[in-house]
């Protein structure tokens, strides 16, 4: 299990890696609920971690401490807690961003450690829910078709709502 999570927490580190092979990994080797929590576990962690390097690697380059007077950092640094909070729990459940930005994008800004974890673990559920599924499913396709094409669809449902609205915002 231990190892596991390490894994885990060492793809969300990086950023860029899709967990949904690990994630369904786990499901097969500690069933669907079990599976869930060592994947959540890892993600939650590493997201922590990530954010923690970020944060200090902000402080050594000089270049990254400019953008610590945009007007969007500002924006955010001076919103509420629970407005921070909320926003990062959102962007971790929007399939079109990947958690290295949000790790990264959270770093810049003022909100704690602590806020910053909350966050992750609420917005990382829904997530580690479809991963967990999707991998397991896809791991024995021929016991789960129907779920798996009920996931997916699902999957696809959101991404193509979340796309939507950001092709709206933008026009």
């Amino acid at each position: 299990m231990a190892g596991s999570i390490l894994l885990n927490v060492l793809i969300s580190i990086t950023g860029v890696l899709p967990s949904i092979f690990l994630s369904g990994a786990n499901a097969v080797v500690f069933g669907l609920l079990g599976g869930f929590f060592v994947s959540l576990t890892g993600e939650v962690i590493g997201a922590g971690i990530a954010f923690i390097l970020y944060r200090w690697g902000v402080t050594k380059m000089v270049r990254l401490k400019k953008w610590q007077v945009s007007k969007w950092l500002t924006k955010i640094n001076d919103s509420s807690r629970i407005k921070q909070m909320t926003a990062i729990s959102l962007l971790r459940i929007n399939p079109l961003i990947p958690s290295g930005l949000v790790n990264f994008g959270a770093s810049l800004t003022n909100i704690s450690f602590l806020d910053f974890m909350l966050a992750t673990f609420i917005g990382k559920i829904p997530a580690m829910v479809f991963e967990t599924l999707v991998g397991h499913d896809i791991i024995f396709l021929s016991e789960n078709k129907f779920r798996l094409l009920i996931s997916l669809l699902l999957g696809i449902l959101v991404f193509f709502l979340f796309w939507s609205r950001r092709k709206e915002e933008d026009a």
